[in-house]
């Protein structure tokens, strides 16, 4: 909620220059009227994003997946400035760079195998169906720079061009989970060694965090093991992405409001030990006045 309230305070400082301290500058959308062909603003949106290409589990163990593909819900915001070509009066296309905080995170869930456990309040072990889960919560500082063209005697524009982003934060956490029953609600069975928990389905089968993170239980239950938690493992200190969408431009007395819907096509890592990257479907607006 602390985003929304400063994205709303960005925007009514913008209409305030642009109805007051501006108030002799042009209406955005009257080129033959401006005063210069810069246009500037807060941005905000919504991301959907999308984590592929695959990572290993965490634990040691050849039965636990590959984690292919997760989606969450993130968002992004920032500011805009937009410098019209040629001549002001009649330009059909811009270069528009921004500034913007994006937050990209991923849920992975699996099914797996069987593993031992015990039905509550009984000793006896059965083998019961687990969840593999794997959280990524991901921010980046991204700097893009995108040429637009509006479709001839439209305010429908195209946008393309390149984001480039420095990671601000980045954790990850890894369970595995039994597959809640509430007929036959079961639990894992006691760790065996201190500060470590190996899984009897062999004499010896330990489940092997890394960092130094020892795996352990995450309730009294002992229902949910959590394997890792903590930065993301051999993070790649850069993001390359080219984004590419559609936008249209709607007059708001002296503010230009700019819908937009992109595709942010990551072509670099996250990380430098494994294949997998980040992507996002982006729905948002641009509100702009020009200078």
């Amino acid at each position: 909620m602390h985003l929304l309230r400063l994205f709303f305070a960005l925007a009514a400082l913008t209409f305030f220059f642009s109805s007051e301290a501006y108030s002799q500058a042009a209406d955005p959308r009257k080129p033959q009227a401006k005063k210069s062909p810069l246009l500037v603003g807060p941005v905000a949106g919504y991301n959907k994003s999308s984590h592929s290409g695959g990572f290993s589990s965490i634990a040691a163990d050849a039965n636990c997946p590959t984690f292919e593909a997760g989606t969450e819900n993130g968002y992004y915001f920032g500011f805009s400035a937009e410098y019209l070509l040629g001549d002001p009066k009649n330009a059909n296309s811009s270069i528009i760079a921004r500034v913007v905080y994006d937050y990209q995170p991923a849920a992975f869930q699996l099914e797996g195998d069987n593993y031992p456990s015990r039905p509550v309040g009984s000793q006896n072990v059965v083998y019961s169906q687990i969840l593999h889960t794997s959280v990524f919560k991901y921010s980046l500082l991204n700097f893009e720079v995108m040429y637009r063209f509006n479709l001839p005697g439209t305010m429908l524009g195209v946008t393309i061009g390149p984001q480039f982003g420095i990671p601000m934060g980045g954790t990850q956490e890894q369970r595995y989970e039994l597959q809640f029953d509430p007929n036959n609600p079961v639990q894992f069975v006691k760790e065996t060694e201190p500060g470590s928990l190996i899984l009897k389905q062999e004499p010896t089968d330990p489940i092997v965090g890394l960092n130094g993170y020892k795996p352990r239980y995450v309730d009294d239950t002992k229902t949910s093991i959590r394997l890792y938690e903590g930065d993301i493992i051999d993070p790649n200190p850069f993001r390359l992405a080219l984004k590419a969408g559609v936008q249209y431009e709607i007059l708001a007395g002296n503010l230009l409001f700019v819908p937009a819907i992109y595709y942010n096509f990551g072509l670099t890592k996250i990380s430098t030990s494994n294949n997998s990257s980040v992507s996002a479907l982006q729905i948002g607006a641009d509100l702009r006045f020009s200078l």
